[in-house]
Formats: C-alpha cells, sequence, structure tokens
C-alpha cells in the first residue's frame, strides 16, 4: 500500500473553487489522480492570474485550497451512490449535482463557495484509448470535465495522441471552469487580438499547452467581480435592480467604428460594461452553444449612470450582407450579478445598420394597468410573467400569458391606462429578451372613455431583441 501523505491546505481567499471528484460505484478511479489534477488546477491558477493582470486588473485569480510545499490541491472526494449508468453524458448532471447537494448538506465546511468544478473518472476507453462518458459541459455556476488514466500536464504540447488527447481534454476542462466562473463563449477578435492566439472560451481545446492561448477582456471584466476571485466574505450574486434607461448607436464613418452610448439605472455599482456581438451565421442561431464567434468589448462607466464604447467593425469577422447581429449589453456589477439587455442590427454593403436608438418617449409615471386577459404566477418566478412588466420600464422582465395551469389561449390582451388623455406619433414595443415566446401579430386599439374602443390596425413585431418603433399614420390622442 502507497504511504498516507498528510496536506495542510490553505488559502489568501475567503471563497474559493470548490474542486469535486466524484467516482461512480463502477468506476475505477485512474491512477495518481492527485498530483495530476493539481498540477493541471495550479497551472490554471496561474493563468488566470497572468490574463487578469495583463488586462488591467491585477494579479489576480480564482481562490484554491491548496498545499503550497507539496503542490497539491484539495479535492473533495465522494462515492457515487450508483453506477455510471445514472450518470451519462446527457442528462447525467442532475443526479450527479443532487447527490453533492446531500453530501454537502451534511458536509457543509467543506465548500467555501457557490463555484463547482466537477472531475468524474472516464466511464469507458475505445480502441485508441480515447476516454469518454460522463457530463462535460458546463451547468450554471458548476461545471463537469473528466479524468483519465494519461491526462497530464507533462504531455501539454509533446504532439502525438498523448499530446493532441491532452490539449483537448485539459482545454476542454478549462473552457468549462470558465463557463463555471460565468463565462461566456467568445472568440478573439480579428485583428487587434489575433496576435494573441486562440480566446480560452472560443476554442481552447485545441490550443491549450499547444499555442498562444488567452483570456478576453470581456472574461476578466465578468471575472473581476466573481465570487473566488476576491478575498472578502459579502454576499455574492443578489438580485439587482438594473435596465438600460436610454441607448444611441450609430456608424461612425471616420472611426469606421459602432459607436455605442446610453444612460442606465442600477441600485447596485456597476463595476464595467461589456458588449457581445453574436453573428447568427447560416441560421446557426443564438444563445448557448451559437456565440462562440462572438466578439466583445468592454468599458468602464461614466458617472456612475453613462456608458460609451467604440466598436471597430474591422475587428468583426462577419459582414456579409443581412447577417443577424445579437448586441448583447451586459452590466457587471460588483456583486458579481451581471444583467443583460439584447439589441438586434445587421450589415449592409459592408457597414452596420443600426436601427435600435431609444427616441423619446412618454413618461409612465401615471400609467396603470387597466385589465388583461391572463398572466403566469407560478412558472416563471416571483416578477416575470406578470402582466404589469409590460409598463414596469425594465427591458429584463417580461409579462407571459397564463400556462402552467389552464393555460389561455388567444386572443391574449389587455389594457393600459395613461392616467389622462395623452398626444402621441407612434407605439414601441420590446419583446422579450432572448425571444423565448416572441409576439409576431397583434392588433392596437385606442379610446378615451375605456368603453368605446377604435383600431389602429394590425402590426407584425420583428423577432429581434431591443425597441421596435411604428409610426402612426398621423398624431392620435387617447388615454386607453
Amino acid at each position: 500500500p502507497s504511504p498516507v501523505t498528510s496536506y495542510t491546505y490553505t488559502s489568501e481567499k475567503a471563497q474559493n473553487l470548490n474542486v469535486i471528484y466524484f467516482v461512480p460505484t463502477d468506476v475505477a478511479i485512474p491512477p495518481d489522480y492527485h498530483r495530476r489534477l493539481s498540477e493541471i488546477l495550479l497551472n490554471a491558477q496561474e493563468f488566470f492570474g497572468n490574463e487578469m493582470q495583463r488586462n488591467g486588473y491585477g494579479l489576480k485569480t480564482f481562490g484554491l485550497l491548496k498545499d503550497v510545499v507539496k503542490k497539491r490541491i484539495k479535492l473533495i472526494e465522494i462515492k457515487g451512490k450508483q453506477g455510471k449508468a445514472a450518470y451519462p453524458y446527457n442528462g447525467g448532471s442532475g443526479a450527479v449535482q443532487a447527490e453533492i447537494a446531500a453530501f454537502k448538506a451534511s458536509n457543509p465546511t467543506a465548500f467555501t463557495s457557490d463555484h463547482n468544478l466537477i472531475i468524474i473518472p472516464a466511464y469507458d476507453y475505445d480502441a485508441n484509448g480515447e476516454p469518454g462518458g460522463p457530463p462535460f459541459y458546463g451547468v450554471g455556476k458548476s461545471c463537469f470535465a473528466l479524468d483519465y488514466i494519461d491526462q497530464d500536464v507533462k504531455y501539454l504540447g509533446a504532439g502525438g495522441t498523448l499530446g493532441t488527447r491532452a490539449t483537448k481534454w485539459i482545454g476542454g476542462m478549462i473552457h468549462e471552469l470558465g463557463h463555471g466562473l460565468n463565462l461566456p463563449h467568445n472568440r478573439q477578435k480579428a485583428i487587434s487580438e489575433a496576435s494573441l492566439g486562440m480566446s480560452l472560451m472560443g476554442a481552447a481545446n485545441g490550443t491549450w499547452g499547444k499555442s498562444p492561448t488567452f483570456l478576453t477582456k470581456a472574461d476578466c471584466a465578468v471575472l473581476n467581480a466573481n465570487q473566488v476571485f476576491n478575498n472578502d466574505n459579502k454576499t455574492y450574486y443578489a438580485t439587482v435592480n438594473a435596465a438600460v434607461v436610454r441607448i444611441q448607436a450609430a456608424y461612425d464613418v471616420g472611426k469606421a467604428s459602432i459607436i455605442l452610448k446610453g444612460k442606465y439605472s442600477s441600485n447596485t455599482t456597476v463595476t464595467d460594461l461589456v458588449y457581445f456581438n453574436d453573428p447568427n451565421v447560416n441560421n446557426e442561431g443564438t444563445g448557448v452553444n451559437r456565440d462562440y464567434n462572438a466578439i466583445a468589448w468592454t468599458s468602464k462607466p461614466i458617472s456612475n449612470d453613462s456608458f460609451y464604447v467604440e466598436m471597430p467593425i474591422n475587428d468583426l469577422v462577419e459582414k456579409a450582407d443581412n447577417i443577424p447581429y445579437e448586441l448583447k449589453l451586459k452590466m457587471v456589477h460588483e456583486n458579481g450579478t451581471v444583467i443583460e439587455t439584447a439589441y438586434s442590427y445587421t450589415f449592409q454593403n459592408g457597414l452596420p445598420v443600426l436601427n435600435f436608438s431609444t427616441r423619446a418617449e412618454m413618461s409612465k409615471q401615471d400609467w396603470k394597468l387597466q385589465s388583461f386577459s391572463s398572466e403566469e404566477t407560478s412558472g416563471e418566478g416571483t416578477v416575470n410573467g406578470r402582466a404589469i412588466t409590460l409598463i414596469d420600464g425594465n427591458a429584463s422582465t417580461y409579462w407571459h400569458s397564463r400556462w402552467a395551469n389552464n393555460a389561455a389561449v388567444y386572443p391574449h390582451e389587455f389594457t393600459i391606462d395613461l392616467g389622462s388623455i395623452k398626444t402621441a406619433n407612434g407605439l414601441s414595443i420590446t419583446q422579450r429578451s432572448g425571444l423565448s415566446r416572441s409576439v409576431k401579430d397583434a392588433e392596437l386599439l385606442i379610446s378615451n372613455d375605456g368603453i368605446s374602443f377604435t383600431s389602429l390596425g394590425s402590426y407584425v413585431f420583428n423577432n429581434s431583441n431591443g425597441p421596435q418603433y411604428f409610426n402612426f399614420s398621423s398624431v392620435k390622442s387617447f388615454r386607453y
């Protein structure tokens, strides 16, 4: 038997990454796993620190309980209650997390943060020795990776089968760790970051340890407010009430850049603003796992309520006519909470077409929700789903017709009382951010008494983020 070695784990951080080694009952543990995984994570810790410093955030990295002298990290080792069939790649993450939650309830001091890296030994190896089997992806503030016999930093950059495999799986582990640390996908800029190599949150499992790999400044802006990157005990990720109040977007020919500026409101300090430009190429769609080609910029707040950024279009890769772009403006708060508002634009003749700038809207101060056909009060959380969110001025909230119980049927409708007779030139509508269940066909009716209504006709709303503006045929006066 191997001699038992004791370790003294310490950290300069109050809250650290929880590294969990989860082993199903019928899976063999690869030899020397503690040393190998320690070296991989210590290497990653150094990488994150260097990249944070390079991007101007100082030499700060994620906390990790470790024995500095013996170069070992603390692993939270959990024996699964079932065999590998209970924890498959597709759908198995929930069962693993349930057992980890039960273990945590009995061993609360073993965990020091909300962030988990969950490593599971490979279930199987193919004829060429390629490992596979367990979940390998990010799920909220947790992420999954695998361990295999030859997963060792000594093979990084060595070439051959073991070198290629090490880059793929170790690079993949660190990429998924990025997701577990709140990072979305994004790639390197076309020109200004080309010399840096591959973005970690792009395709790092093809470059890690073999050719230059880096963190974008957008990544570092998010990590700077991360729970395990800071040495304090404050509460992270609490709910924040924040919204974009006004935004102006234009293309500056002289600077060959998209100029974005505006104002925001928030009840928590904003540390950085991040702007992701995600093209929908060949109808790949938008959202998670469709944003590897997103390119991002950052800026600091101006006077605690304003933003300004210049984004040279030479740094964007996709500029073919009519390619839809989703511009995601993210407000990073000091407690780590990120609030996102999305806008849509496209390119024509090599230039951006930007139609989402805020127009002057009448105040909603005296508005009331007079009536509505239905709302969802249980299936969309504690705020969303409610009809009142139609007029709350917050683009991150949304109304939804009743669906969880006794689903409502068309037509869905609502009536708004403006408080007094107002004069308007048109209508502004903003779809639910992310465009899930967005509205297509609608009719607008107006009234002065709330009883007799006159139709202003039917509208077709775009399936796009950000405000949409529709002009009336002439100026209209109405209260409802």
